[in-house]
């Protein structure tokens, strides 16, 4: 189905496909065995996860599975890790039979009932439309609230960071929900979207996804967003994190809007970036001088051959063996970095970042915690600097003290980089810093 919508100096064009067919929830919390727990099972190495929780109403209950049975295999294929089982989900849509072998009290059983379609979002003082949008051949799923009276209202197009996760569901429970249902709930409509290959979207694996596949979404997804009757199409913001603040600008070139936020992201070159933070993190971790230079030239050389020649690590190990154990370090399977295939990367090093905010025309504000360890200061200064070369007042750079990159409330850098992953207070100045902008250049 085409829908279309006269913009200025544009015909903006968008196919939504066919419907998109849901995923299915198995609706329950799994953990990892430990070795002790395997051995008190008498389990040995291979499958097995413990499922921990069911969730009433959801696929694992209506199953007959209970918390404490072990998950060996999910439709045949064997399940050694949590990680395994959202892969094995990727192709199976709800109203599917699944079939489940589970270990309980030392003997295997095997328990069928058909996939039970994932929660969808719930109004909570907005109203929520799920619809799609097709982006190079694949339907994209597309998710926007906004307040429940009608009127065409100020937007916020969300882009998140690097990473396999879904932004479907209750603000209350998916990544970065605690910042977006703040916005929803201050009278601002949203659109975020799942990333090909995960939740609802069509496409291939995470770590398959290519840069410009990704990009592509955004913009069709953008292109989309104008159509929305309740999108005041004069007064859409994009919010970018990390590298959703890659992807921000590059989008606003295909598709303009009034106004970008980004936050933890970069505006200089990716090779540049990468040594950089490296030697950062390392620093931080307590490395000498003399290991710091070190790792500067062994990545800076690793930089120039996977991202300037495009050869793969295999062979660059093989051209260079004296490198092979800053290409290990970097990418241990040979294949992926931060979870996503080394192409995308080759393509984001061949992107010029500053060239593109050079082409912006909309009022900008670059946020960085200033507790960031992945991130840094120049690189958002920069940004304000590059926009108000062009528009000046436009460009606004905001340090948000004791903010690091998932905007935890941390002391410093150090103290980020020993946390992460373990968890720590919310800072909500994220959310104060973004709500006083949105009106003060949306309304």
């Amino acid at each position: 189905m085409l829908s279309m919508l006269i913009a200025p100096a544009m015909l903006l064009q968008i196919e939504r496909g066919a419907e998109l067919p849901r995923r299915g929830a198995l609706g329950g919390q799994f953990s990892n065995l430990t070795a002790e727990a395997r051995k008190s099972l008498a389990l040995p190495p291979g499958p097995g996860i413990k499922l921990d929780r069911v969730i009433a109403g959801q696929t694992m209950e209506r199953a007959g599975a209970r918390a404490g049975d072990i998950l060996l295999e999910l439709n045949g294929k064997p399940i050694s890790a949590s990680s395994d089982v959202a892969p094995s989900l990727t192709k199976v849509f709800a109203g599917a039979e699944i079939n489940l072998k589970l270990l309980r009290e030392g003997k295997e059983i095997l328990l069928k009932a058909k996939l039970v379609e994932r929660p969808r979002q719930k109004e909570d003082g907005f109203k929520v439309v799920y619809d799609q949008v097709v982006s190079k051949g694949k339907r994209i799923r597309v998710i926007s609230t906004y307040p429940a009276d009608g009127k065409a209202y100020p937007t916020v197009f969300f882009i998140g960071g690097i990473g396999a996760y879904s932004l479907d569901g209750d603000f209350t429970g998916i990544a970065y929900g605690n910042v977006l249902g703040p916005i929803a709930k201050a009278g601002y409509a949203t659109v975020r979207i799942d990333k090909p290959g995960l939740g609802d979207s069509e496409g291939p694996g995470y770590t398959d996804l290519a840069f410009g596949d990704e990009l592509d979404a955004y913009i069709q997804a953008m292109n989309l967003a104008k159509t929305f009757r309740w999108v005041d199409k004069t007064k859409i913001a994009i919010f970018g994190h990390s590298m959703g603040g890659v992807f921000g600008p590059l989008t606003a070139e295909k598709s303009p809007v009034a106004a970008i936020a980004v936050s933890g992201t970069i505006s200089k070159t990716w090779t540049e970036y990468w040594v950089e933070n490296t030697r950062r993190q390392s620093k931080l971790g307590g490395a000498t001088a003399a290991q710091l230079d070190k790792q500067a030239r062994d990545i800076s050389a690793l930089c120039h051959y996977m991202f300037h020649l495009g050869m793969s690590p295999a062979q660059i190990k093989k051209e260079r063996p004296e490198l092979a154990s800053v290409v290990d370090g970097s990418t241990p399977d040979g294949k992926t970095m931060s979870g996503v295939g080394i192409p995308f990367f080759q393509e984001l090093a061949r992107t010029d970042l500053g060239g593109t905010w050079e082409k912006i025309d909309a009022k900008v504000l670059a946020l960085w915690g200033e507790s960031e360890f992945i991130s840094t200061r120049y690189d958002h200064e920069f940004i304000a600097e590059i926009v108000n070369r062009k528009h000046p007042g436009w460009g606004e750079f905001k340090p948000l003290p004791e903010s690091d990159h998932a905007w935890f409330k941390v002391k410093d850098a150090a103290e980020s980089q020993a946390k992460w992953g373990r968890g720590a207070p919310f800072n909500p100045s994220i959310i104060d810093a973004l709500l006083d902008w949105l009106k003060r250049v949306l309304g």
